[in-house]
C-alpha cells in the first residue's frame, strides 16, 4: 500500500459524551500506538494499556499494512469531561528489520512494508520536530551555543544579532526595570534584599501569624489552657494564656526576647504571680520584685526587651457582678421539655480553652468560677414552673455555685398578679427540678441545692405555656445585664388627664364615656397595673341605700375584663333630699392586668348606679397604665 496521511497524531477533546475515538493513520503493531490524557489543569498522564481498548485495522487486499483502528477509553465509566483531551500517537522503533538476500527473490509484499515503515518513521521524526523551537528560514545559520562545562548554571539568552547565547544575568529589557535588581540578584540573600523584604522571606508563619485559608496572612491569638505554673519563653508571644488555678509565671531576662514581646494572662479562678529577673523590673516597681493580678483579673504582659528590662502589665477592667465573659444563653422547647444550656460566645461548649467566667458574691467576697465544661438543665413535661396554661410567661434562668461547681437554675416571678423577684443578695435555696415542678416564685436546679449559695443571674428566655408540657418554640432569649429590668421594675408609663366627665345611669357595669387610657404593651408576659382617680358624683336626690360602683376594664365592653373593682362606693348614704352629692376624689381606683398581648391596649373605667340616678367621674380625672417586669 501506499502510505496516504502525513498524520501519525490525532487530538481528541472531551464533551463528556464520546468514549470511542478513531484514527485514519496506518498502524503497526498494539506496541506501537501510545495514548495519552490531559486533564484541566494540563497534566499529560501516558495510559496504561490495560486502560483502554485498541482496535487496529487489518491490512486489505494486497496491502501489506493496515490502515486506521480505534481506541475506547471510558474511565469508571464516565467519558471524558469538557475541557479534557485525549491523543493517540504511533511511535515506531527506530530500526530496519528487512533483510534482503544476495540474489534472492524479491517480493512486492515484503518491499512495500518496508518502504511503508521507512515513511512512517519519517512522519515520526517530523512530528518532533513541529514541536520544536524553530528560526525564520531568512535567518542564518545560527552560531552553536558554548561547550556544557561553559553554560553551566547560566541562563539562554540572545545577543545583540540574536545569537543564542549563555549569559549569567538577562539582558536590560528583558524584565522590567523594577525587576530587573531581581533577577540579577546572585544570592537568595541579595533578592530578599532587593524585594525589601529581608530575611521574613523565607521565614516561618508564627508568632501571631497564619494562613487564613484564603491565601492571606492575618494575625492570630493562640488560646493555651493553664493548669500549672509556666516558664515563659518567646513562644508565648501574642498568646491568651487561661489560667485555670493560682499559678505562677516565671518571666526570662528580658534582653533574652525582643522589643514588643507580649502576652495575655486571664486569672480565671485564683491570683497569679509573675516572678521576674532579678534584672529586670516592672514598670514602677523595684528591681526583681514579683507582682500578683487578683483573680477575675485580664492583663497583658509586654518588655522592652533592654539589658535591664522593664516589663509592662496593661490591666482590662474588671468584670462585674453581671457580666459574664464569654457567655452565649441558649433556650428551645420542644417534644414537651425545654432545654437550657450555656455556651462561649462562639456558640460552642465551654472548656479549658475557651471558658465562662461569672463572678459570684459569697460574704461581701467577689469570686470568679470558669466554667469549662458543658452545662445545661431540662425542664420535663409536666414542669410548668407555675406559668399558666396559654398565658405568656418569662422564665429566669440562674448559675448558682454549689461549693465551686455551676449549677443551673430556673425561676417564674409571677404567681397569679402577685410578682415576687429573685435576689442576688440573698443566698436562696435550689429545689431539684422534677415533673412536679408546678410552683411559682420557687428556684428549681439540677439537683437540690441547700443554702448557704450564691447565684447570679444569667438571662431570661419567653413563650407561651401548653399546660405544662414544653412545645412549643421560645419566642426570646435574653442576657441579663445593665438596662435590663428585675421583676416588679416599671418597664413604662402611660398616663393620661381626662378634662371632660363621663356619666351613667346604668344599673349594671358600662365604660363611662371619655375615661380610658391606652398603653402600647412591650411584652405580652409582663404585668400592667392600671390606676384612675376623679370626683365621683351623683345628680338628683338620692334615696336611702342607694349605691354605686365603679370598676377598671380592659377594653370599652360593657360589664366585660372587669377587674380592680370597687363596690359599694357610696351604698346607705342617706339624709340628702335633693340636688346634686359630691363625693370628692374618694373614686380612686386601680388594678392589675395579664393582657397576654403586646401592642396597643385601651383600659377604661366603668360604673354603675342604682335608683335611675346618674353617677358622674370627673372632670380632671387621671388614669396611669404601667407595666411591670415580671
Amino acid at each position: 500500500m501506499t502510505v496516504s496521511t502525513s498524520l501519525n497524531k490525532i487530538i481528541y477533546q472531551g464533551n463528556g459524551a464520546t468514549t470511542v475515538f478513531p484514527f485514519t493513520f496506518p498502524g503497526v503493531a498494539a506496541a506501537d500506538i501510545q495514548v495519552f490524557f490531559t486533564d484541566v489543569l494540563g497534566n499529560v498522564t501516558l495510559l496504561a494499556a490495560s486502560s483502554y481498548t485498541l482496535s487496529l485495522n487489518a491490512p486489505t487486499g494486497t496491502n501489506p499494512t493496515g490502515a486506521g483502528g480505534s481506541v475506547t477509553y471510558n474511565p469508571l465509566g464516565v467519558p471524558i469531561p469538557i475541557n479534557t483531551s485525549l491523543t493517540i500517537l504511533r511511535t515506531l522503533p527506530l530500526v530496519q528489520s528487512t533483510s534482503l538476500a544476495n540474489q534472492g527473490t524479491l517480493y512486492q509484499p515484503v518491499e512495500e512494508a518496508a518502504l511503508d515503515y521507512l515513511m512512517m518513521t519519517v512522519q515520526q521524526t517530523a512530528e518532533i520536530g513541529n514541536r520544536e523551537l524553530t528560526v525564520a528560514v531568512s535567518d542564518p545559520p545560527p552560531n552553536p551555543l558554548p561547550a556544557v562545562a561553559a553554560r553551566a548554571n547560566q541562563v539562554l539568552g540572545f545577543d545583540a544579532s540574536g545569537n543564542p547565547i549563555a549569559v549569567s544575568s538577562l539582558p536590560a529589557g528583558t524584565v522590567s526595570s523594577a525587576m530587573q535588581p531581581v533577577v540579577n540578584a546572585a544570592t537568595l540573600a541579595a533578592g530578599r534584599s532587593a524585594f525589601g523584604l529581608g530575611s521574613i522571606a523565607t521565614e516561618t508563619i508564627g508568632l501571631g501569624l497564619q494562613d487564613n485559608g484564603a491565601n492571606a496572612i492575618q494575625t492570630f491569638f493562640n488560646t493555651v489552657a493553664d493548669s500549672t505554673n509556666q516558664t515563659v519563653t518567646s513562644s508565648f508571644h501574642q498568646n491568651i494564656r487561661a489560667a485555670t488555678g493560682a499559678l505562677n509565671y516565671t518571666l526570662p531576662k528580658a534582653s533574652t526576647l525582643f522589643n514588643g514581646f507580649g502576652f495575655w494572662v486571664y486569672a480565671l479562678t485564683g491570683a497569679i504571680t509573675f516572678i521576674i529577673n532579678a534584672a529586670d523590673a516592672f514598670s514602677g516597681a523595684g528591681t526583681g520584685a514579683s507582682l500578683v493580678i487578683p483573680p477575675g483579673s485580664r492583663v497583658f504582659v509586654s518588655t522592652d526587651a533592654a539589658g535591664s528590662g522593664t516589663w509592662y502589665i496593661r490591666p482590662s477592667v474588671l468584670q462585674g457582678f453581671n457580666a459574664p465573659l464569654n457567655l452565649q444563653l441558649n433556650a428551645s422547647a420542644g417534644s414537651g421539655s425545654a432545654l437550657i444550656n450555656i455556651k462561649d460566645a462562639n456558640g460552642n461548649d465551654p472548656s479549658p480553652a475557651s471558658p465562662i467566667t461569672v463572678v459570684h458574691s459569697f460574704n461581701g467576697n467577689a469570686t470568679p468560677r470558669a466554667i469549662t465544661v458543658p452545662l445545661s438543665l431540662t425542664i420535663p413535661s409536666g414542669a410548668s414552673l407555675g406559668t399558666v396554661s396559654g398565658q405568656a410567661f418569662r422564665i429566669w434562668v440562674g448559675l448558682f455555685d454549689n461549693a465551686g461547681t455551676p449549677v443551673l437554675g430556673v425561676y417564674n416571678s409571677l404567681s397569679g398578679t402577685n410578682v415576687q423577684s429573685w435576689n442576688e443578695a440573698a443566698q436562696s435555696p435550689g429545689v431539684a427540678i422534677s415533673a412536679g415542678a408546678t410552683q411559682a416564685q420557687t428556684w428549681y436546679t439540677n439537683g437540690s441545692i441547700a443554702p448557704p449559695k450564691s447565684f447570679r443571674i444569667l438571662g431570661y428566655f419567653e413563650g407561651v405555656q401548653g399546660g405544662g408540657a414544653w412545645t412549643t418554640g421560645l419566642s426570646l432569649v435574653q442576657l441579663f445585664g445593665p438596662g435590663i429590668k428585675r421583676p416588679g421594675d416599671t418597664v413604662q408609663e402611660a398616663p393620661t388627664k381626662i378634662s371632660a366627665s363621663g356619666s351613667t345611669t346604668s344599673s349594671t357595669f358600662v365604660a363611662l364615656p371619655n375615661q380610658t387610657a391606652i398603653i402600647g404593651i412591650q411584652s405580652a408576659a409582663n404585668l400592667i397595673r392600671v390606676e384612675a382617680c376623679g370626683q365621683v358624683s351623683s345628680g338628683g336626690s338620692i334615696p336611702s341605700n342607694q349605691t354605686g360602683q365603679l370598676s377598671l376594664s380592659r377594653g370599652t365592653v360593657a360589664n366585660a375584663n372587669l377587674f380592680g373593682d370597687v363596690g359599694g362606693l357610696f351604698g346607705g348614704i342617706t339624709g340628702v333630699a335633693s340636688g346634686a352629692y359630691t363625693f370628692g376624689c374618694t373614686g380612686a381606683l386601680f388594678g392589675y392586668d395579664l393582657p397576654n398581648q403586646v401592642g396597643n391596649v385601651t383600659y377604661a373605667v366603668q360604673g354603675n348606679i342604682t335608683g335611675g340616678n346618674t353617677l358622674t367621674f370627673g372632670p380632671n380625672a387621671q388614669m396611669l397604665a404601667r407595666e411591670i417586669m415580671v
